[in-house]
């Protein structure tokens, strides 16, 4: 039974308040930060739990000669990337430079002075193209600069006899010279108007050869004194040679000069061709090197950075093989098994190896493996990677069927398996997965490039990553998947240079699928919801890279399942939204709505009528936000939405809007999900672009009250002259609340106090009494027995009378309010409110067009809302806004002078 005197002790403190501004016995107990707690649920500081993918991931190598000792030179893309130097003999690391600012690296050259010139990126923040230089005798790595600025990265790049480094950029399709004597750069410009990429160069007798993309073009530009002036496409031969027309010649993707042959490998869609251009002749040759599943593995011509030759034959990576190709009769022979690319090649003598005596051609794997082959007897030595790795950054991360978390990198390779419960990382070979899901014991994967879908079956104890099948319909990155009802449905974005995305739907028990591309015209898909056999889809303007986007306004459609079509596509009508280039984070809320997110707007939609039933612009500063990664939503077992809404965290209650943002100091979230831990609780897993290579995690959990709580007040927008209202007050989430002393300010030259009524759910077990002086309402509740009150609950209502005929006015629950926890009678404590909470209400005329609240609409009320055109809205003007599109403007003064003509 509750003790007698805590209730008598209770009433005395409550008669005591209803005369004393504060009664603070004690210290207020210590509460979590405001910003960190809804509904109950506190989240925490985020901390790094792991580093699931590390290892050495490079995209480019080059051999090359160092104090008489035959070295690789290659750099370790990471969030830092390092450029470094292996000796190949011994296989040892000789040198290792972190490249500050710099993410990755695809081309390496080497000047005539023994100089190494590194074609950086970086990627985090804004992206550019970076020159460095490594000098072998200072054993110093510096950064020339940026070789033109806008351009986001280096591609390629190639030395001439004098030393001279030129490269080939991104955004632009740029080529730039950097000579090293001047130290400047000169820019020769874009090589073919509305194509983004130099992909590849080599540089001949005083001109370089330029492979352009997306559309596949070759350029031949004058850099010399007496070649200056000339920029000819060389590319009229290729639509014949390649078996297609010229808007579907693909990227001219790799290229290099083996004696007075050019040698260009052209890729994309399913083709990986080589073809040769004489220098002399000034012609293509109609040889070529395509796809052999005779031979080899029919997959095509391989990337190569270096290309050596022997006996007038050249090494290149073919179909799956090491291939000898004969520059004579152009015969290929493949030699030894090899399933990747040549980051560099070079001969080297390795005597004190058994079987590759003599000269051996050498060349470097992707996770910096070096593979020796003896050409004579077909054998293959790898010697395991010496360089040093460094966390590769998180490409995704989801939830499995088991409640692991998968993740996959980039640049891809690898992925990883993280158990939440037991902090345990496995690791897994695995492409760039762009989308993934969970499905039965299963989790697919979307990989990019070629839009192929795998997957894991997580029962396995080694998880493996399998082949299911490639979309096809020029599809690339599988952005988007979902799971609906016994299929799975993909939203996708297209190849280079296409626009058109695809919706696919797939049945894991027969493995058949079907593609249904251009569903919106020339958008691609990047959200999708699935709700009572129709698919609710939303889009991105944009297709794959290389395009520009034809349509104005991302959209959101509604696929009828069983009959196979689209039943509609419509633009949202949110007031200030205007022309979004993506939509995204489709759901199913528990409430049975689509909820969905564009720019920094959290937004609920009908699925019958398409109304948009309420949204929140939480975000007022994200605009024309989006690409092609989605907004990740998650539903809580808590009731709440976690959304990285505008690459932010946010916690958001769908009852009333309310949110949270968390990791305020991210520059970008870039993936995020919810797993549950040991205890079954559910924390936010999330990938950030400060430190892509951890993996990070918010604990969540039940927020334990030190405190009573706190009040706040709810109150009417308007009210008219004469009108009756009523006020609010609330506990905000309150525990175990006993008694309460509110204190409301309010302008007694604008209301009347009428009354002041306990709600239900306080006079159940509860008093309350009330006062008003000197434009202050104190109000006074305690609880007897054994009660007490938690959560969110109404205690009071305050009713007053509107006087005047147009002003704008502000309740304010002072900060000296208090708050009483039912063992108060033990601590000693209240809890004090800390801080003044507002709610404001306009009075009004009857008639809104009636600014000035006289009764008639004339020209004094036009002047009056002229004088506010412009002005930001406030209190005390936000009656003015008549039309609600969140200003002041001619539009509104155009409603009032209409009315005062009439």
């Amino acid at each position: 039974m509750h003790k007698v005197l805590k209730k008598w002790m209770m009433l005395s403190i409550a008669c005591l308040l209803i005369t004393s501004a504060t009664l603070s016995v004690a210290p207020t107990a210590k509460a979590a930060s405001e910003d960190t707690i809804l509904k109950g649920r506190i989240f925490g500081d985020p901390e790094s739990v792991a580093t699931p993918i590390t290892r050495a991931g490079i995209s480019g190598a080059i051999v090359g000669k160092e104090d008489g000792r035959d070295v690789f030179y290659t750099t370790v893309n990471a969030e830092i990337a390092s450029f470094q130097v292996v000796d190949i003999k011994t296989n040892t690391l000789l040198y290792n430079f972190p490249l500050e600012g710099i993410q990755q690296a695809w081309s390496h050259v080497i000047t005539p002075d023994g100089s190494v010139y590194i074609g950086g990126i970086r990627t985090s923040g804004q992206s550019k193209g970076i020159l460095l230089k490594y000098s072998p005798e200072t054993k110093t790595v510096v950064s020339i600069g940026e070789p033109i600025a806008g351009e986001k990265s280096i591609w390629s790049l190639t030395v001439d006899d004098q030393g001279n480094v030129y490269g080939g950029t991104f955004q632009s399709g740029k080529v730039f010279k950097y000579d090293p004597v001047t130290n400047k750069f000169t820019d020769y410009g874009t090589m073919v108007a509305g194509q983004e990429y130099v992909r590849s160069i080599a540089y001949h007798d005083g001109y370089i050869y330029a492979g352009v993309g997306t559309t596949g073009n070759v350029i031949k530009l004058g850099v010399t004194t007496a070649t200056q002036g000339y920029k000819q496409s060389i590319a009229a031969d290729l639509p014949a040679l390649l078996g297609v027309t010229a808007a579907e010649v693909p990227f001219a993707y790799d290229m290099a000069v083996v004696g007075d042959l050019l040698f260009v490998k052209f890729q994309g869609g399913d083709i990986m061709t080589l073809l040769f251009y004489d220098l002399d002749a000034q012609q293509w040759l109609p040889n070529k090197v395509g796809k052999d599943s005779v031979n080899g593995t029919g997959v095509g011509v391989f990337s190569f950075a270096q290309l050596v030759t022997r006996d007038n034959k050249v090494y290149i990576p073919a179909n799956g093989f090491l291939t000898e190709l004969d520059l004579t009769t152009f015969e290929v022979t493949p030699l030894v098994k090899y399933g990747t690319s040549l980051r560099g090649a070079g001969w080297i003598e390795f005597d004190h190896l058994d079987g590759f005596e003599g000269e051996s051609l050498v060349s470097m794997k992707a996770n910096g493996d070096i593979a020796i082959f003896n050409t004579a007897t077909k054998a293959l030595y790898t010697m395991p990677s010496a360089l040093i790795g460094a966390p590769n950054p998180i490409h995704n991360i989801e939830v499995g069927p088991d409640g692991n978390l998968y993740m996959s990198a980039y640049p891809a390779g690898m992925g990883a398996v993280f158990n939440p419960r037991t902090l345990q990382t496995t690791n897994l070979i695995m492409e760039q997965a762009e989308g993934m899901v969970a499905y039965g014991n299963d989790m697919y994967l979307g990989i990019y490039p070629g839009g192929h879908v795998y997957k894991i079956d997580t029962t396995q104890s080694t998880p493996t990553a399998k082949s299911v099948f490639t979309i096809g319909e020029d599809q690339d990155r599988p952005y988007i998947m979902k799971v609906m009802e016994d299929k799975i449905i993909m939203g996708t974005i297209p190849g280079y240079g296409q626009l058109g995305g695809a919706l696919t739907i797939f049945d894991p028990d027969t493995v058949k699928y079907e593609v249904f591309r251009n569903v919106v015209k020339n958008q691609s898909i990047v959200g999708l919801a699935y709700k009572d056999g129709y698919i609710y889809g939303s889009t991105t303007v944009h297709g794959g890279l290389g395009t520009t986007a034809t349509e104005r306004s991302a959209k959101i459609f509604v696929w009828d399942v069983a009959n196979k079509r689209k039943v509609t596509e419509f633009t949202l009508d949110i007031p200030g939204l205007s022309n979004p280039p993506m939509i995204s984070g489709l759901s199913v809320g528990p409430d049975g709505n689509i909820w969905g997110g564009v720019n920094g707007i959290l937004f609920k939609m009908d699925p019958t009528n398409y109304d948009i039933i309420d949204y929140k612009n939480i975000y007022t500063d994200i605009n024309n936000y989006g690409l092609w990664r989605p907004y990740h939503t998650h539903w809580g077992k808590d009731g709440l939405l976690y959304m990285d809404l505008a690459d932010r965290i946010t916690v958001i209650d769908p009852k009333t809007m309310e949110h949270v943002r968390l990791v305020k100091d991210s520059i970008e979230v870039k993936f995020m999900t919810i797993a549950e831990d040991a205890n079954g609780n559910e924390n936010i897993y999330f990938a950030d672009a400060s430190d892509m290579g951890s993996l990070r995690m918010i604990p969540v959990a039940d927020v334990e009250y030190e405190q009573a709580g706190k009040l706040k007040l709810s109150a009417p927008e308007r009210a008219e002259y004469n009108e009756t209202i009523s006020i609010a007050l609330e506990t905000d989430q309150a525990s175990e609340l006993y008694g309460f002393k509110a204190n409301v300010r309010y302008e007694s030259d604008k209301w009347d106090v009428v009354s002041v009524t306990s709600s239900t759910a306080w006079s159940k077990e509860g008093i309350l009494t009330w006062s008003a002086k000197n434009g202050v309402i104190s109000i006074v509740g305690t609880q007897i027995k054994n009660s007490s009150l938690n959560g969110n609950t109404l205690v009071a209502n305050i009713e007053l009378v509107a006087k005047p005929l147009s002003a704008a006015s502000v309740f304010t629950l002072l900060k000296d309010s208090e708050m009483i926890r039912a063992d108060g009678d033990t601590t000693g404590r209240t809890h004090l409110l800390g801080t003044d909470r507002t709610a404001s209400v306009i009075i009004g005329s009857p008639n809104p067009l009636d600014i000035n609240g006289d009764g008639k609409v004339d020209s004094l009320d036009l002047m009056q809302i002229a004088s506010q055109i412009g002005t930001a809205l406030q209190d005390g003007n936000r009656h003015m806004d008549l039309n609600g599109d969140m200003k002041i403007d001619i539009a509104d003064l155009a409603l009032v002078g209409l009315e005062a003509l009439e």
